[in-house]
């Protein structure tokens, strides 16, 4: 074997395992991105964690609510208790 044809084989092997290498990345990418694979795996669990903040985040407003309606309530009996007025006209 002349050194010409050597240095082909050498290129022809390099390519080879350049194009091994691409298969094997490609694969990587296809397993990542399938609808299973890891990327939306990844996605469905954020999904999952956003729906349980929104939820909180609802129930706290609902909390919030209730205890500003609870506050208004006291607020109300202390404000009739001290000017003895039920309910002012408002025209």
């Amino acid at each position: 074997m002349n050194e010409q044809e050597r240095e082909q084989n050498k290129k022809i092997n390099q390519h080879s395992r350049q194009i091994s290498d691409l298969q094997q990345r490609l694969k990587t990418i296809e397993l990542d991105v399938e609808p299973k694979g890891r990327i939306s795996t990844a996605f469905e669990a954020i999904e999952e964690d956003l729906d349980e903040i929104k939820s909180r985040i609802t129930r706290l407003e609902q909390n919030t609510e209730h205890r500003f309606n609870r506050l208004d309530a006291k607020l109300e009996v202390i404000i009739e208790h001290l000017t003895g007025v039920n309910d002012l006209p408002e025209e």
